[in-house]
């Protein structure tokens, strides 16, 4: 029905793609401000490879949502920097800054 309320939006849209991102994004948000949804990571580690996937997983879940989402638009969806802007509704310099600042705290804690 967004999609819909508002065609002429995809013509000023970087892409169709990071438009309909934006889209499902707020309806999450909308979602989850009804619901608040406990998010538990689930998953056993057999390995030790699986093991340090699970601490990576764990980590990138415990980052603020500012740095956690760019990273999961740029690696779970390969979004452009434009796009993940696009979706956020934030400056392409701001995304950046995140995706920085969200790696070197992923360093961080993988090294503790």
């Amino acid at each position: 029905m967004q999609v819909l309320r508002r065609p002429g939006d995809l013509d000023e849209a970087i892409s169709p793609r990071a438009w309909l991102f934006g889209i499902a994004r707020h309806l999450g948000q909308t979602a989850a401000r009804r619901h608040r949804p406990m998010a538990e990571l689930k998953e056993s580690a057999t390995s030790s490879a699986g093991s340090d996937l699970l601490d990576l997983r764990q980590a990138i879940a415990e980052l603020s949502p500012t740095l956690r989402e760019p990273l999961e638009l740029r690696l779970g969806e390969q979004l452009s920097y434009e796009e993940i802007a696009q979706v956020l509704e934030i400056p392409v310099g701001t995304v950046r800054s995140r995706l920085h600042n969200a790696m070197r705290e992923l360093r961080r804690r993988m090294g503790e």
